[in-house]
């Protein structure tokens, strides 16, 4: 990784020697640094107040002193083969104190807070927290914790330190050093991260560091640390849950998600449940990816992150982007000073870019930001992305999609939209919506889902599909973005395998179905229930049904209209299907949160989305009250911060009795509960579990909100008993086809057609627009 970073910085306009050479070359450029005169006196005096620290604190100046007295002399080297050092003073970077000082970021309504040991930034932005911004800065400010905040967008990377009590094989540093390599103990050459610190059973959703992959100098950890909170919304293939709100050594605020292999959790709601019990102390490791996390979401677009661990003597490396996270062989910077110089000189010549910033979609004003991009076929497309709204959704996590989604605005697109061959009339809004994120390459695309999903819609005479689907409006695929090209460049083995690449589809704006409630929220339910079901017939296979994924707009004429959107997880017959498994856990089929599924021995199967389509409903009615997630005694939090075994073993508990404990919001206490009971009597009997009658009368609710009185109000006026008696019909007609065969059209009817049947009159159940 070491040559790798050096190449990042190479000045183009001169002949360059292969990596090797370069590397070396750099290693004897900077031993006068460590040998001779003053300054190398004073960087030896801080690296053995460093080895003889007893306590993480006493780490901090003296590992600043060092590296920012580096920078002072690297800066003056003439380095063969690297672009010289910057001239404006301002850009130049350096390490700053921040602990104990918070640095905090709004995600969708909530505040996260961190407090990193150290940061590495510009003098500018160092400038600004000072006592005296209007002043020269000077460097001894940096030994201090910082007067005001640094802001997320101002840091270029984070320090994280381990001190340990008992040290071993830490020594003061040598008289003189050479260029040559330091013979690192092979216990110390990666971090290891076990759940060991106070520890519940999964508090953080991290697992352990694999014990292989090692390659050279550097490995891939593709279970090692992915850290997702539902709050900003983690796709990927694997995607777990940290504290939104996590200080240094400690968390107020519990994980709203789960850590499970290949999953995701809903990211369609703002507020987190509370944690009592959160661990004392988050390992490094843990806290290092969590500062990676805030870096990427202070950043759209951003393609890659680089953070530090200091552990002792040993400085670790760790490179992410939205494939994986890239752990580096550790340097112990007291032995081996010249390879932690060569490190330094790396940062400091490295263009802004370099860092991972995709300078395109930059903020400008600190709002709006305005992007032009070339397209062969409809010319310069502008796009003006509002970055402040408060509808924008944002990401916060690692390894994954990252989906980021902004209102836009481009006269370029909506000069286009009247002549796209797949216009809806039927939605009267002007407003577009962005969708950032980083799909696998090896997966069929959404663009090229959703032309396949269109021609379908195109031939569609009973109004199933047409009508029922996002509109997209423009797509773009940025190929230089791919994050293959850094495995590729390190030798990883399968480099290309499970590679990302960042990608830009605009679509018309809808609205949530969650905003929905009573008859009209069933009924646009009922609309993606049956596009849906059209579409895997037409074998299009959407694969990851959430309240998210379901959406509505509003014809001129006052009608609520489902479609279902989101196929970026969604896989046609012969498209490959990447290497993740999809679903959104709270949401999927109990049969694929089973030990087997996860390591993908079970086909995923209409059923197992048809089960979803219920788990939603459920999840609305028990959650959602006149369209607004409620915001105390809010059921099924629980399924949330559960990983997948214990999902399973909750959903298990609700199916079998604890849905007769519980009761929905007033506004979907009719025709929408009445479904959610006689579908989960036919779920239970395909789950070998006897079917129980629920004779329980739901109690009358005071809110006057509820809007299941439409229309004619019969389903107000339905008993318990005739829907006891439909439900019962629907179980003695599917009792004989519950087994591994069961076919597609029989759970379509059976589990979902004839429940809604029984309980909305037949004109409610035309999905014709």
């Amino acid at each position: 990784m070491l040559q790798e970073l050096l190449y990042r910085c190479k000045d183009g306009s001169k002949p360059l020697p292969d990596k090797p050479t370069l590397l070396a070359d750099c290693l004897k450029a900077v031993l006068p640094i460590c040998n001779n005169g003053n300054d190398a006196r004073d960087i030896k005096k801080n690296l053995t107040k460093i080895v003889e620290s007893t306590k993480e604190p006493q780490m901090y100046k003296p590992f600043i002193e060092v590296s920012n007295l580096a920078f002072d002399r690297l800066s003056e080297l003439n380095a063969p083969g690297l672009l010289r050092s910057q001239a404006n003073d301002d850009d130049k970077i350096l390490f700053h104190q921040n602990d104990p000082k918070n640095v905090m970021q709004k995600h969708q309504g909530e505040t996260s807070t961190r407090r990193p040991d150290l940061v590495i930034v510009s003098r500018t932005s160092a400038r600004k927290v000072s006592k005296h911004p209007d002043q020269p800065y000077k460097d001894e400010q940096a030994l201090e914790k910082p007067a005001k905040r640094f802001q997320w967008t101002d840091v270029r990377s984070t320090v994280e330190f381990k001190h340990n009590k008992l040290r071993t094989g830490v020594s003061n540093p040598p008289k003189t050093y050479a260029a040559k390599d330091y013979d690192v103990p092979e216990a110390k050459k990666y971090m290891k991260y076990r759940r060991e610190m106070n520890d519940t059973a999964e508090p953080t959703g991290v697992t352990p560091l694999p014990g292989s992959s090692a390659v050279t100098s550097s490995r891939q950890t593709s279970d090692a640390l992915t850290t997702r909170s539902k709050q900003p919304a983690v796709g990927g293939r694997l995607k777990q849950s940290g504290p939104v709100n996590s200080r240094k050594r400690g968390s107020s605020q519990a994980a709203d998600g789960h850590s499970s292999k290949k999953f995701k959790v809903d990211d369609s709601e703002k507020e987190p449940p509370k944690e009592p019990n959160e661990p004392k102390k988050i390992h490094p490791v843990l806290q290092n990816g969590l500062y990676a996390s805030e870096l990427f979401a202070a950043h759209i677009a951003r393609q890659s992150v680089i953070t530090y661990v200091v552990d002792d003597d040993m400085i670790y490396l760790w490179y992410f982007d939205r494939q994986d996270a890239i752990q580096c062989s550790g340097i112990n910077f007291v032995q081996d000073l010249p390879r932690f110089m060569v490190l330094l000189l790396a940062l400091q010549r490295m263009p802004y870019t370099e860092w991972g910033y995709n300078r395109m979609f930059e903020r400008k004003d600190g709002s709006s930001n305005e992007v032009r991009l070339p397209d062969e076929d409809i010319g310069e497309v502008d796009l003006t992305f509002d970055l402040k709204s408060d509808k924008r959704i944002t990401h916060f996590g690692l390894r994954g999609r990252a989906t980021t989604v902004f209102p836009v605005k481009s006269k370029k697109l909506s000069a286009l939209v009247p002549t796209l061959p797949h216009h809806n009339p039927h939605n009267p809004t002007d407003e577009l919506v962005a969708k950032l994120y980083w799909p696998e390459e090896e997966r069929e695309s959404e663009a090229d889902i959703l032309k396949k999903v269109y021609e379908i819609a195109r031939k569609d005479e009973e109004g199933k599909v047409k009508h029922h689907v996002p509109e997209m409006v423009w797509h773009c695929k940025f190929e230089d973005t791919s994050t293959a090209k850094i495995r590729m460049a390190l030798g990883l083995k399968d480099a290309q395998r499970g590679r990302r690449v960042l990608y830009v589809i605009v679509f018309r704006k809808l609205r949530p179905i969650t905003k929905l409630s009573g008859t009209r929220f069933l009924r646009a339910w009922w609309h993606i229930v049956v596009c849906h079901y059209a579409l895997w017939e037409k074998n299009v296979y959407h694969r990851d049904i959430s309240p998210s994924n379901l959406m509505v707009y509003k014809t001129s004429d006052g009608r609520y209209i489902g479609v279902l959107n989101d196929f970026d997880l969604s896989s046609t017959r012969d498209s490959p299907s990447g290497q993740e498994r999809t679903g959104t856990v709270p949401f999927m089929a109990i049969e694929l949160l089973t030990e087997e599924a996860i390591k993908g021995k079970v086909k995923h199967l209409y059923r197992h989305d048809a089960e979803s389509f219920i788990w939603v409903l459920i999840w609305v009615c028990l959650r959602y009250k006149a369209g607004r997630l409620l915001r105390k005694r809010r059921p099924l939090d629980e399924w949330l911060k559960a990983d997948v075994i214990r999902c399973r073993e909750k959903k298990n508990d609700f199916l079998i009795m604890g849905h007769s404990r519980i009761k929905p919001s007033g506004s979907h206490k009719h025709s929408s509960w009445k479904v959610v009971r006689s579908s989960l009597r036919v779920v239970r009997l395909f789950y070998a579990v006897k079917p129980e009658v629920d004779n329980s009368e739901m109690e009358d609710s005071d809110d006057s909100e509820t809007e299941d009185s439409e229309a004619d109000g019969s389903e107000t006026e339905d008993s318990d008993e005739s829907e006891i008696e439909a439900s019962e019909a629907v179980i003695s007609e599917a009792r004989d086809h519950v087994s591994d065969s069961l076919t597609d059209a029989t759970v379509f009817k059976t589990w979902l057609e004839d429940v809604m049947r029984a309980q909305l009159p037949a004109k409610y159940l035309d999905v014709r627009v």
